[in-house]
């Protein structure tokens, strides 16, 4: 299986041959090798790593960085020959901080989040305490807009405290190598005390990693790192960075480049961050990158991009035995483009317990805000759609019946109602259980032959066949369940244990918990039932469900299937990637060529907003369906 790895490069320099013929003077190390972003770039999508954000950060030895503002046009470059391999790289820059090169002009290029100050090994006594408060310092800092920062690097805490103090207050300010590059003073040294004190009343002072600078072994730099988790805050901690080229040497002598790649310095990046949270109770995810949103953060037509308009809706579904209408939501920008006038309408399902009030407002929110019209619902017997169809009293008890064959009909009925009210077949991407019936509906439309969806996205798909391997005993659980009546209540989730070892879902332990927790959070926003919205299922949902296979059928299926990027969770101990690896190989139509495995990214953890994972996946099925789905306006 090829996994793709979704990472953002906080602290990276990219440089050609000609921009180090532009050195001048003595460097304090042997002039590096040139550093094309391009090189990189391609060294690391080839190994799987897709980078999501870099911040090309001034190279000291440079006279000024021009080198940055070059490296935004190679990017650009790079795009408009293949948006679908270079299509998720955001590129900003830090530029030199001097007071006449970071000028009004350069400061207000987009791309533009900060300036540097370079100081190397330079001792305390050697700054004066004017020194960033006199001549034309105060101009360059006023100059600086409110998402960008002052960069510093220093090796002495000393001096970063000595810096600190003179920068205006309203300014951010992000310290290199975690604030120093001496471990053997150990944290308690009186400087990094004071720097971390005086840090934490500001509230605006991050600390960068990746932490190979302060020390090359991890264990040795992970007391700094708890000590900013503890005493200035998780939030202004940012782990994931390469300092690619890994330019200089440690105190020993020892070189960094003969020590790192980028990838290891990721590795290093990701152990300081396990072995922190494992000291903190953080989540080594936040460590690495949760400080990104703030540093570095989105630019602003997409971060302003909130004017999203919300409209509950109705849509009627033809079920076998009559019609009843389902409520759903659209999610649509309020002032969309004429270029986001063209894109296709989306149809988001997901499976066991439906959209709207779980990941449809989630992807419905994050697709609006790049110019989509979303539509989502709930299934029948969950949620706002709870009382329509597919639910029983059983004296005290709401038993609720599962019909992957209903959700069908659902995915069909949303489809045209999509069709009618937006003048063209929508997209379909849909998560979990409802990708299997999205898969069917697919498949009789392919069989139908008229029209069909112009792109599919299934993510974490899986057979209710295959999640009985997570039974504790599913031979037994099979029989058992395979005897009961039909309309017989059972536990809504199997997790391994006496009382449910009949239920009707399993679920491993850890995505149990993530699911009460994360879940039922999104459903106590939506003013709904808390997750998972049904007490019990039936007995009939089991077996139904087992033998709704759609997979087993598009060997034998003709017609036209749409393009598919088919996508899965590597981490997903819920929803197995080899389901979707199995999908991938069997399915009709057009697709990539693998599918969409995301290191990082489990079931649904890492469902919110501001995560990487989440945006990365968000990213990909945009450029997918601009890259198949694209048409004018109709008429």
């Amino acid at each position: 299986m090829m996994l793709t790895t979704p990472r953002i490069d906080a602290h990276v320099h990219f440089y050609t041959a000609r921009d180090l013929a532009r050195v001048t003077g003595g460097a304090p190390y042997t002039l590096p090798a040139p550093h094309p972003l391009s090189t990189y770039l391609d060294t690391l999508i080839d190994a799987g790593v897709n980078p999501t954000l870099l911040n090309n950060v001034h190279l000291s030895i440079l006279p000024d960085s021009e080198n940055v503002f070059a490296s935004f046009n190679e990017l650009a470059g790079l795009k408009e020959r293949d948006p679908l391999r270079y299509g998720c790289v955001r590129l900003v820059g830090t530029i030199l901080a001097d007071p006449h090169y970071a000028n009004a002009e350069r400061l207000a290029h987009p791309q533009v989040q900060g300036v540097r100050i370079v100081l190397h090994d330079a001792t305390p006594e050697a700054i004066r305490h004017d020194a960033y408060t006199g001549a034309d310092w105060p101009q360059l800092f006023a100059r600086l807009r409110a998402d960008q920062h002052v960069h510093v690097y220093a090796q002495e805490a000393a001096v970063n405290l000595k810096v600190l103090r003179q920068l205006p207050e309203r300014v951010p300010v992000l310290i290199d190598h975690l604030g120093t590059c001496h471990p053997e003073r150990g944290v308690d040294d009186r400087a990094f005390v004071a720097l971390l004190r005086e840090a934490g009343e500001r509230g605006n002072v991050y600390f960068k990693g990746p932490g190979y600078r302060t020390a090359i072994d991890p264990a040795a730099a992970l007391p700094f790192a708890v000590q900013i988790v503890e005493r200035v805050g998780a939030h202004r901690l940012l782990l994931e960075a390469s300092d690619a080229p890994h330019i200089g040497a440690d105190r020993e002598g020892r070189a960094y480049a003969n020590l790192f790649t980028p990838e290891h310095a990721f590795d290093f990046g990701a152990r300081l961050a396990r072995a922190t949270a494992a000291r903190t109770g953080i989540t080594a995810d936040a460590l690495l990158r949760g400080a990104s949103a703030e540093i570095f953060p989105p630019p602003a037509e997409r971060k302003n991009m909130t004017n999203l308009i919300e409209e509950d809706i109705a849509f009627p579904v033809a079920y076998h035995d009559g019609t009843h209408r389902l409520r759903g939501r659209v999610f649509r920008p309020a002032n969309p483009s004429d270029e986001q006038q063209k894109l296709p309408p989306v149809v988001f399902n997901s499976g066991f317990t439906g959209g709207t009030s779980m990941y449809g407002q989630l992807v419905g929110k994050a697709l609006a805000g790049r110019g989509y019209r979303v539509m989502t619902y709930d299934v029948a017997g969950f949620f706002k759609n709870k009382d329509v169809r597919n639910t029983v009293k059983r004296g005290d008890l709401t038993m609720t019946n599962v019909s992957l064959e209903d959700q069908k009909a659902e995915v069909l009925a949303a489809i045209s109602w999509s069709k009618e009210h937006f003048g063209r077949m929508p997209v379909v991407a849909s998560w979990a259980m409802g990708s299997v019936a999205s898969l069917a509906a697919i498949a009789e439309l392919a069989r139908a032959g008229g029209d069909q969806v112009p792109y599919y996205v299934p993510m974490n798909y899986t057979r209710m066949t295959s999640l009985q391997n997570l039974r504790a005993d599913k031979t037994a659980a099979h029989a058992a369940l395979l005897e009961l009546p039909d309309d017989e209540p059972v536990p809504s989730f199997d997790t391994g244990t006496l009382e449910t070892r009949l239920g009707y879902y399993p679920l491993d332990s850890a995505t149990q918990a993530y699911v009460d927790e994360q879940l039922g959070s999104y459903t106590d926003v939506d003013g709904v039932d808390r997750w998972p919205g049904c007490s019990t299922v039936s007995a009939r949902s089991y077996k139904e469900c087992l033998a709704f296979d759609p997979e087993a059928e598009l060997v034998k299926d003709s017609g036209r299937f749409p393009p598919a990027l088919i996508v899965h969770g590597a981490e997903n101990t819920l929803h197995m990637p080899e389901e979707s690896v199995r999908l991938h190989q069997v399915y009709p139509g057009q697709k990539t060529k693998a599918p969409l495995l995301i290191a990082g990214m489990e079931h649904g953890q890492q469902m919110s907003a501001e995560n990487i994972v989440f945006c990365y996946m968000i990213e990909n099925i945009d450029r997918g369906i601009r890259a198949h789905s694209m048409s004018p306006v109709p008429s």
